[in-house]
């Protein structure tokens, strides 16, 4: 099925993702100390990424705890993310075809997690993404609605144990879309669902976007 997201038979990036595998994180983080920084370089050496994850959820209205941050690079831009962060205090722990994952000494730094953009879906989410306010005075690159509820079905799909949470997430996310009135993509929206075999949730997405939003 080559539908409006482009799969062609492909997951979002891997039906096995290793972004579903994570390490304790650290007790205490502070975004304002390492964020600012990790994007006014990224953007200065002109690397093509964007925040997924919690932050995103967060930039996109939706508050959800994080204690890491995840990002979608261009796989291309890769080895200049990595100078800049390892020029930050980070060092990479774990490197597959897939995802990159930092660390750092420093516990207030948190974690950095970089999903690598290859693929004509997630190359697709780095067009689709826009500049928004994650903190005050800082604008950073954020992915579509629409992709963060592609990405948390593709994780719930391959991991049974945060099923629940990403789930209670996607509910969140269009919720709060239909809530403040913002449209979405339902074709974008059947392409994800239909690429796991979960068609049958669209009607439900739908209902809880609202009827006046969603056609």
């Amino acid at each position: 099925m080559a539908g409006k997201a482009g799969y062609e038979g492909q997951a979002l990036v891997t039906r096995h993702s290793q972004l579903a595998t994570r390490h304790s994180p650290p007790p205490l983080v502070n975004f304002l100390q390492s964020l600012p920084a990790i994007v006014s370089q990224f953007d200065a050496a002109g690397i093509r990424y964007a925040l997924i994850g919690g932050l995103a959820m967060a930039a996109r209205g939706v508050q959800r705890a994080t204690l890491d941050a995840d990002f979608i690079l261009l796989l291309d831009d890769l080895e200049r993310a990595d100078a800049i962060l390892n020029s930050l205090g980070y060092r990479r722990e774990f490197h597959s075809e897939n995802v990159s994952h930092y660390v750092a000494p420093d516990p207030a730094l948190g974690r950095i997690d970089l999903l690598h953009a290859f693929r004509r879906p997630a190359l697709g989410m780095l067009d689709r993404a826009e500049r928004l306010e994650l903190l005050p005075g800082l604008p950073v690159p954020v992915v579509a609605i629409e992709d963060l509820v592609g990405l948390k079905i593709q994780a719930a799909a391959n991991d049974p144990a945060r099923h629940r949470s990403d789930w209670n997430d996607i509910e969140q996310l269009v919720e709060h879309a239909g809530r403040n009135r913002i449209a979405l993509d339902w074709e974008l929206l059947a392409d994800y669902l239909a690429l796991f075999d979960l068609p049958h949730k669209l009607p439900a997405l739908r209902q809880l976007h609202g009827p006046a939003h969603s056609s």
